[in-house]
């Protein structure tokens, strides 16, 4: 049990969920959401996306503030405590992994073209992309406490900026131009596909909630910190990013910023939007890797360390060309585990602290919920996934009271 001296009120939750929401994937779903539905579309369809995946996470943050458990431990009664630690300690720590490779290359990548135009020095992205990606992987291993304090210099920084960036695009364009913004493309997208995409967009995030939102005060300020932290900075993004591709045609930052002759700001607000985004998932992977492999708390510096340091190589190599699609199939394998949990601590009530070695009623679940995604091409597969694998939960629970072994 933590002490009340590293209890967390919900604004500071708030905060490090803004900071992990504020990023160029954020910029990019309102990008794609607006080529193909109008711009209240794209809202409404970010806003139900973003409730969804918030109310499973609420669920989750109450169990975990109950009983002060990360998500890998917190899946031991329905998964066995072997089947949480390798099927959910696997997934979410590759996948949390692969999106830190993704985001230190991007920060790497992009650094280097700023370098490239304010002094005419061409810095590899590989060395930028390891240079950045050691920054992030050093702020995670220190320890949570401190990554609050990074969001309290880095959020109103990314606003200032943003702001100042919507204002020069307002200077030349009009709003009423992105309300008449119709999309060309052929490839339309339904309100329903948005909604999924936007619950994609977080899913992981979601999951990995417990991981931080365990540490609250309360669970209303557990709750609270994640609404306050995601829903406003998720929907501010998903518009900005909306608004500049209309208007600037890129949700690219900094390239916009570039061509309007302010590259330091382009360079600061990739930067910090990366980096504290980017320290979460290092956090989460190294959780995951230390429950993985039975590992004592006081280990968890050690393994993050190691799996960032697989991470820079990994982005620095230039293999995450194709990751991104490697991460989409991870995040498939991730979100089922919130339903299973959710069905577990909730809907079934069967949650106990003495776990068996593997409880195959939450592995069979999962794997249903896996399914269920693999094989639908359709984005509402986020949603059925997850309440798929929780009334499978539930049912097998009717069914067979007693938690069984593999």
């Amino acid at each position: 049990m933590e002490h009340s001296q590293n209890k967390i009120k919900w604004f500071s939750i708030a905060s490090i969920w803004f900071g992990g929401i504020v990023s160029v994937p954020a910029l990019l779903l309102g990008s794609i959401l607006i080529s193909s539905l109008s711009f209240s579309t794209a809202l409404l369809a970010g806003f139900i996306g973003f409730v969804f995946v918030v109310f499973f996470m609420s669920l989750l943050s109450t169990a975990a503030v109950e009983r002060q458990k990360a998500i890998v431990p917190l899946a031991s009664s329905s998964f066995g405590y072997l089947g949480a630690n390798i099927v959910v300690g696997l997934v979410i720590g590759l996948s949390t992994l692969g999106w830190f490779a993704v985001q230190s290359n991007i920060a790497g990548a992009s650094f280097s073209k700023i370098v490239m135009e304010i002094s005419g020095l061409d810095i590899p992205a590989s060395v930028s992309s390891i240079f950045w990606g050691i920054i992030m992987v050093l702020t995670a291993v220190i320890g949570f406490k401190y990554l609050k304090w990074l969001n309290y210099i880095a959020v109103p920084s990314i606003i200032i900026l943003l702001a100042y960036g919507l204002y020069v695009t307002f200077q030349t364009h009009s709003f009423q131009e992105v309300l008449d913004f119709q999309a060309s493309g052929q490839n339309k997208l339904s309100l329903l596909a948005g909604i999924g995409l936007s619950i994609g967009f977080i899913s992981v995030g979601g999951v990995i909630s417990p991981d931080y939102n365990r540490f609250a005060v309360s669970k209303n300020h557990a709750i609270w910190g994640s609404i306050m932290g995601i829903i406003p900075s998720a929907l501010s993004l998903l518009a900005i990013g909306a608004i500049l591709t209309v208007t600037q045609g890129s949700y690219d930052i900094v390239e916009i910023f570039a061509s309007l002759g302010f590259p330091f700001f382009a360079m600061s607000i990739l930067i910090l939007a990366t980096w504290t985004s980017n320290v979460m998932n290092v956090y989460s992977s190294g959780l995951a890797f230390t429950n993985l492999f039975q590992l004592p708390e006081s280990k968890r510096s050690v393994v993050t360390l190691t799996a960032g340091s697989v991470g820079v190589l990994l982005a620095a190599a230039g293999l995450i060309d194709h990751f991104m699609e490697f991460t989409t199939l991870l995040t498939v394998t991730v979100t089922p585990v919130a339903g299973v949990v959710i069905s577990d601590y909730f809907l079934s009530k069967s949650f106990t602290e003495e776990s068996i070695r593997f409880n195959w009623k939450g592995i069979v679940s999962w794997g249903l919920g896996v399914t269920i995604m693999l094989l639908m091409t359709h984005e509402i597969k986020y949603v059925l996934g997850i309440l798929g694998s929780a009334i499978f939960y539930w049912l097998f629970e009717k069914l067979i009271p007693q938690k069984t072994n593999l």
